[in-house]
């Protein structure tokens, strides 16, 4: 499986890249929402972790751009995760 990790925090980026390749995966890494656009136009990923908040094109919009551009991709996995601001729960979106 291919993966893309699009996670702003390069610490926490490279931790999940590391996980997911010890297990198998083959993972890219993009640091901001720009780079994923790229990534996702030039390769196809079986799943697509995304970070809601992200500098320069946050995630939803890359999802949505995403999605927009190549109406295949429903086929891929795209899981969302980002704090909204405030205190309380985190904010997901999941869908394929």
């Amino acid at each position: 499986m291919k993966l893309l990790v699009v996670e702003d925090e390069k610490d926490l980026a490279d931790a999940i890249a590391r996980g997911l390749t010890r297990q198998t995966y083959s993972v890219d890494i993009s640091y901001d929402g720009a780079k994923a656009l790229e990534l996702a136009e030039i390769n196809t990923y079986d799943l697509i972790i995304l970070d809601l908040n992200l500098p320069e094109i946050d995630g939803l919009e890359v999802c949505q751009r995403i999605r927009a551009k190549d109406p295949k991709i429903g086929n891929t996995d795209v899981d969302c995760q980002g704090r909204t601001g405030r205190p309380g729960p985190r904010v997901g979106y999941w869908g394929g």
